[in-house]
């Protein structure tokens, strides 16, 4: 018997009926958003964002890779590409954490930039977006079958165990033993096992009271890994219906480590001349506290076991990544931020271009005018849209909710700007 709150099977997706309509039509078509008319965007994009819900956040593609906190659903993503680009144009995502943006738009035919300053974000991205071959997954597959013989075995003498803070130690051992027997893999066959254990950690451990055994995790891991080897095979199909080769995916999309402030001195911007036409991004919420560098496990216990199984850089507080507090010191340097970040974005975007952005607000009445205030000192100005702005309240948005019980109701608007028109 499994540990209380476990389950050993792939969990059944569940999807409303708005949801199921939205996939059947993409099933029947799967151009029909290339073909979006100008006219119709401000109403395909509505009814992404009524339609799109937390299920529609795995759905399909890479997107299951890794549940990276405060994604979007994929479904807004591709329509508001698809509305504001065309294909073979540059769209840049200054805040791209998974890479949702980044899958969305190779898949729809444009070429993407991805900055975000969190490691485990890049490498996240990273992989989601680099297809494999058939010989990279026979290996993978061997890979994962070994590790369920060898490290579920009650000799685990080999195995150098690491010491992470809050990290189980069945847990340990487990993703212990698993990367001592990835070590001998080629980069890329190398950085999707370390993946598979990541999206396998995140299973077993975050917003969980109880740990997994080590067969467990044996019986699992080569499920997860076949589920995202298929779904890599969906997003390289996406990508070749619109002339898209595999072999071609990597060289159009950049992917920067980086802060966003200061992004215009990027050789691809400042050498090559890029200039996007579409920013399609969800900046960090000012005044929410979501932990993208930590999991949490038994209530509040953090454990920054997601760094360590990806081998990349960690080292920094909440704050950094949230960027600033929820003390009115903190908001102030929020603003701060945004404003600095978007005058960068500013001074890339093609004359012509359009921001488009998703953000989140603990309380709109006072921090939608603040932060519409830095786009304005950012060189933006807003588009306003027949009907009212854009927006919606999304229950449990914070993604620990399930362990805490219901949270408070959060609010998301799309806001769409443009750079400002210089009047003689």
């Amino acid at each position: 018997m499994g540990e209380p709150g476990l389950e050993l099977g792939v969990e059944p997706e569940r999807l409303t009926d708005a949801e199921q309509a939205f996939r059947l039509k993409r099933e029947a078509d799967p151009m029909a958003s290339l073909r979006s008319q100008k006219s119709d965007s401000v109403a395909a994009v509505r009814a992404a964002l009524a339609g799109a819900t937390s299920c529609s956040y795995t759905y399909g593609s890479t997107h299951h890779f890794y549940h990276y906190p405060a994604r979007f659903a994929p479904p807004i993503a591709r329509e508001v590409i698809a509305c504001f680009s065309e294909p073979g144009d540059w769209v840049l995502d200054p805040f791209m954490g998974g890479g949702t943006t980044i899958i969305e738009g190779l898949a729809l035919g444009r070429r993407l930039i991805g900055v975000d300053l969190n490691a485990l974000g890049h490498f996240v991205t990273d992989v989601r977006t680099r297809p494999i071959t058939q010989q990279d997954e026979r290996a993978l597959r061997i890979w994962a079958r070994l590790v369920s013989d060898s490290v579920a075995s009650a000799d685990t003498s080999w195995i150098t165990q690491e010491t992470v803070r809050n990290l189980p130690a069945p847990v340990a051992t487990f993703m212990s033993g698993a990367l001592m027997l990835a070590d001998g893999l080629p980069r890329r066959q190398h950085d999707f096992a370390r993946c598979a254990l990541l999206r396998l950690g995140q299973w077993a451990l975050d917003c969980r009271d109880f740990a997994p055994r080590r067969k467990q995790l044996a019986r699992k891991l080569p499920a997860l890994l076949d589920e995202m080897i298929a779904g890599l095979a969906s997003f390289s199909a996406n990508c070749r219906l619109t002339g898209l080769k595999s072999e071609d995916v990597v060289s159009n999309r950049i992917l920067l480590h980086r802060n966003a402030v200061g992004l215009e001195n990027e050789t691809v911007f400042r050498i090559d001349g890029v200039s996007p036409k579409l920013v399609f991004t969800s900046p960090p919420y000012p005044g929410v506290n979501v932990l993208y560098h930590r999991w949490q496990y038994r209530g509040r216990k953090e454990t920054p076991a997601p760094y360590w199984i990806a081998n990349v850089p960690d080292g920094f507080g909440s704050s950094y990544y949230t960027g600033g507090s929820r003390t009115p010191t903190g908001l102030k340097a929020y603003f701060g931020m945004i404003t600095a970040a978007f005058q960068s974005v500013t001074r890339v975007l093609a004359r012509d271009g359009m921001v488009v952005q998703l953000v989140g607000f603990s309380e709109a009445a006072a921090q939608l005018p603040l932060y519409l205030e830095a786009m304005e000192k950012a060189g933006l100005e807003e588009c306003h849209v027949e009907g009212g702005r854009l927006g919606r309240r999304v229950p449990n948005r914070k993604w620990y909710a399930r362990l805490k019980g219901a949270v408070d109701a959060s609010m998301e608007v799309l806001l769409i700007h443009r750079p400002k028109v210089t009047r003689s």
